[in-house]
């Protein structure tokens, strides 16, 4: 009985910490336009997953991702729709510069 005591009060200390872990922060992203925000997100693979959201207010404008191999695109809430077989363009030193450029592009389609 004391053992499961432990066992409780140690999983309930370490689960925010696990939580935690397991979140990526967003940034802000340089973005011309005012009243609009580009935001990006990683979620994993060694940040080759990644999700860039370009909002009016709370309102979405269009989305930008990668999922670790190819590159999707949706404009507010359409169908999203693969725009490159790889994101390898992305992964250089301007990778953010890079994700900047590629919504101007797509977005203003």
């Amino acid at each position: 009985m004391k053992i499961r005591r432990l066992s409780l009060v140690a999983m309930l200390a370490l689960t925010p910490a696990v939580q935690a872990a397991g979140q990526h922060r967003q940034y802000n992203l340089d973005w011309p336009r005012a009243g609009e925000v580009l935001t990006y997100q990683s979620c994993g693979c060694a940040d080759s997953c990644w999700t860039a959201e370009l909002r009016k207010g709370k309102k979405l404008k269009a989305r930008l991702r990668c999922d670790c191999e190819k590159l999707y695109f949706a404009k507010e809430r359409g169908r999203e729709e693969q725009v490159a077989d790889n994101c390898d363009a992305f992964n250089a030193v301007d990778k953010m510069d890079q994700i900047t450029q590629r919504m101007k592009e797509l977005e203003g389609k």
